[in-house]
């Protein structure tokens, strides 16, 4: 047991502070458009342990416009307030920006992470990198969390709504109206330069060496010391617009080249000062449950994607699937995770060889079915409940099970409900629904979390070796691209992209800093 637990909050190397000119305008701090897009941590050699598992990065986040004056609101005649109206305007000429400005659903303020990598101060040698950050750790936490979680702990520390995210993030992205010196509306900020200024936050880093069982040596017979680099992810991949088409004539709620800018950023936990016996019980080899991610296109309904993964120990794949112009595009959720458009069946193969699953999973009946009856002929669209009659049980039973390491959800927000609304969203249309030419159309904050996995570990810890040529292919028939009449008119036309991530076990020894996968 140690014999002292000793507290760090460390500023980032490149720390630089948000000061604020005149006319309100913010400057400095972490942005990737006007600021230091990168983040540098480091932790120096020292004969202390690192539990991860107990550190979080916190610190401030502000949203601005485009000429860096704070997102605030304003009532028509141009005076400075906060009011009721303005957080219940949420269509039509009524739309405000702070309405207009949402982020993830499902991870929050976790979304402005984009890469991670941790090196040795020792060596300089790269130990851990996720390279795509904010997709995987979203759809993990949409699956750990219920609707009811989502308001106490992913809310309280990075501002995640779930489903509640439409109602929730105005509040969100609203900014104090104080002035350079001067407190606004809420009186205990007493200007734009004080310290309490911002929407706080604080989380873990979830990435496999951050996120450890194991604490880390530090000393210099071990680590010698690790340096955790970040970089941000850019505003159009962390913001979206509430509505996929927000209507005509619509300036009040323009947030076009609108950023963010993060203050007073801290890694903060504790170090365990160790006994010698500590020392002597120390493991040097230890497990990591990592991942990493790839990418792939599904051009066409009938789609063959492969990959050479090329590790040994794979635990499962975690296929997701965005439209091909939704990532980095603010007019559309970043984090929204839907199934291929008119998905119909697919098949799973290591080798070309049809494993774990020597059969298709099939969704019966599916988006393109459709039923001839006595007064002419029933499609999905037509149906009022439109997830009720997609039979994708199997879908999101192995898709659970990829993502939970062979375990069903205890608790998860996928569910039919949630996917009755996001279909809804997808098909409604300005031209087919008589909707009002100011009218927002396809709700972005309702978001689904489904995709194709596949389980390898069995819920009994079982890997499939991947090293060398083995291949791995998700062979798949959808609606994808075919521009069927039967589809939502937002998405049957358009090609998909393919996010996979490969989650693997790897071995690491923290003295020869040697990492096996």
């Amino acid at each position: 047991m140690p014999s002292q637990k000793v507290y760090f909050s460390i500023p980032p190397l490149n720390d630089q502070s948000v000061q604020s000119s005149t006319g309100a305008v913010l400057s400095g701090g972490f942005s990737p458009k006007n600021g230091n897009s990168y983040v540098k941590f480091a932790l120096s050699s020292q004969d202390r342990m690192l539990p991860t598992d107990e550190m979080y990065l916190t610190g401030r986040i502000c949203m601005v416009n485009s000429d860096g004056t704070p997102l605030t609101p304003m009532e028509n005649g141009g005076t400075a307030s906060i009011t009721t109206p303005h957080y219940g305007a949420n269509n039509g000429a009524n739309l405000t920006q702070m309405a207009n400005q949402n982020i993830s659903n499902w991870n929050g303020l976790e979304s402005v992470v984009k890469k991670i990598f941790i090196t040795s101060k020792k060596t300089s040698v790269n130990i851990s990198e996720i390279r795509n950050y904010p997709m995987y750790n979203a759809v993990r936490k949409a699956y750990q969390n219920n609707e009811d979680d989502y308001l106490i702990s992913p809310m309280i520390r990075a501002s995640a709504g779930g489903t509640k995210a439409g109602f929730l993030n105005r509040h969100i992205a609203t900014m104090d109206n104080c002035g350079t010196g001067a407190s606004g509306q809420v009186s205990n900020v007493s200007s734009l330069n004080d310290e309490a200024y911002g929407q706080p936050f604080s989380f873990h880093l979830d990435t496999a060496l951050l996120n450890n069982s194991q604490p880390l040596m530090l000393g210099q017979n071990y680590l010698g010391g690790i340096e955790v680099h970040m970089e941000l992810n850019n505003e159009n991949g962390v913001f979206s617009d509430r509505f996929r088409d927000t209507g005509s004539g619509q300036t009040a709620c323009d947030n076009d080249g609108s950023y963010y800018i993060l203050k007073d950023l801290r890694l903060q936990g504790r170090l365990l000062v160790p006994t010698p016996q500590d020392l002597q019980m120390y493991q040097d080899n230890f497990v990591l449950n990592d991942n990493f991610n790839l990418i792939n296109d599904v051009n066409s309904s009938v789609n063959n994607s492969k990959y050479t993964p090329n590790v040994s120990m794979v635990r499962s794949v975690v296929n997701l699937f965005l439209d091909n112009d939704q990532e980095n595009n603010r007019s559309f959720n970043q984090t929204n995770f839907r199934n291929p458009c008119g998905l119909v069946d697919y098949q799973q193969n290591k080798n070309n060889i049809r494993q774990p699953q020597d059969f298709k999973i099939e969704v019966v009946p599916n988006q393109l079915d459709t039923a001839t009856y006595a007064g002419g002929t029933l499609a999905p669209k037509d149906i009022s409940n439109k997830a009720s009659t997609m039979g994708d049980a199997e879908v999101r039973n192995f898709f659970q099970r990829a993502v939970l390491n062979g375990e069903l959800a205890a608790k998860t927000v996928a569910g039919l409900k949630l996917t009755a609304d996001s279909l809804d969203e997808d098909y409604a249309d300005r031209t087919t629904d008589g909707t009002g030419a100011t009218d927002g159309v396809g709700l972005q904050t309702a978001c689904d979390a489904l995709g194709v996995g596949l389980d390898y570990t069995h819920n009994m810890g079982l890997t499939s070796n991947f090293s060398g040529a083995a291949d791995y292919d998700l062979l798949m028939k959808s609606g994808v691209n075919s521009a069927d009449s039967e589809l939502p008119i937002s998405r049957r036309s358009k090609s998909e992209i393919q996010q996979s991530y490969i989650k693997n076990v790897s071995a690491f020894n923290s003295t020869t800093l040697v990492k096996q996968m």
